[in-house]
């Protein structure tokens, strides 16, 4: 019995430091808020990037705020200091790179739950508009929330843990989103195989429309100032609709985000859209288009976008 005790303890041991391990690092800081400085630091560049809804969806819950951002990555783009200095109020940006539709609805019913809202900004791009588009790792991530052996034993918190404790050994943060290739590789990679699979099979989302029509109601009824968006992609992605087809499809889209609230579109051809040097890729702006789109979109002061009353009328 001795001998079966001391097996038992044996080989449950790494199990008992991986918890304890986990439970300290807290990579998304479900059990208690950090108060660690590089702790905060290293989980924001690594469990923030390893699992996006579960990082920032807990980042909500301990500090809840007027405003939201809603999206995928160009409008994680956004910077929230931007908002809070044009609005007076504070900010949340629950965008998260590779975003879905789903994610976007949950994510706003999520927030409601937690906070109540005064401004909500969604940000919605074509190729994102898409029935056949259905991952969900909001659900996921309220789920791991709300169960902390789920939480402890996730791969999101294996991951983070371990690349946050390798980077405390190391003594440098490790880079979890670095792309493989250059600009140029990049751009022709995200043209020639990520806009073929958003495009290749694509289906109208009427479901997912209604779900965004329920958003839109829910908004009125509050009084919560809803903006839809389109952000800017350059044109090289945006002549991607044309190969595909999908031109009458894409107009329909623009007009079902005009029927929801008040919509700002800059992604078409202009100034900045023809031009490469306001891109890191075609699907991604950098920071100073960020600040116009920002500025437009909160001020109504219009230099780029196109509203639903010049675009339809």
């Amino acid at each position: 019995m001795t001998r079966f005790i001391k097996g038992m303890l044996f080989f449950s041991s790494p199990i008992f430091i991986y918890i304890l391990l986990v439970m300290y690092i807290d990579p998304f800081n479900v059990i208690q808020k950090e108060s660690n400085q590089r702790l905060i630091e290293l989980k924001s560049h690594i469990s923030g990037k390893v699992n996006y809804p579960l990082y920032r969806l807990q980042g909500f819950s301990d500090n809840p705020t007027e405003i939201i951002l809603l999206g995928d990555s160009r409008t994680d783009k956004l910077k929230t200091k931007v908002f809070d200095s044009l609005t007076r109020m504070n900010t949340t940006n629950l965008a998260y790179g590779g975003g879905t539709l789903p994610e976007i609805i949950e994510s706003f019913w999520y927030a409601t739950k937690v906070h109540d809202l005064k401004q909500v900004y969604i940000g919605i791009n074509f190729n994102l508009y898409n029935a056949d588009n259905t991952m969900d790792r909001v659900t996921e991530a309220i789920n791991l929330k709300s169960s902390p052996i789920s939480y402890l034993f996730s791969q999101a918190s294996f991951k983070s843990t371990s690349l946050i404790i390798k980077s405390i050994i190391i003594g440098e943060t490790v880079n979890v989103e670095k792309p493989d290739f250059n600009k140029v590789g990049f751009w022709k990679y995200q043209l020639e195989s990520s806009a073929n699979n958003f495009y290749r099979n694509y289906k109208y989302p009427d479901h997912y429309f209604e779900g965004l029509l329920e958003i839109s109601d829910y908004c009125k009824k509050k009084n919560i100032k809803l903006i839809f968006f389109t952000p800017p992609t350059h044109i090289d992605l945006q002549q991607k609709v044309n190969e595909f087809n999908l031109v009458a499809a894409e107009i329909r889209f623009k007009a079902d985000l005009s029927k929801l609230g008040l919509f700002y579109d800059f992604d078409y051809p202009n100034n900045l859209t023809e031009n490469k040097d306001n891109f890191k890729d075609p699907f991604h702006y950098n920071d100073s288009i960020a600040n116009i789109v920002i500025n437009e979109i909160v001020t109504g002061k219009i230099n780029y976008a196109r509203t639903h009353n010049n675009m339809y009328k």
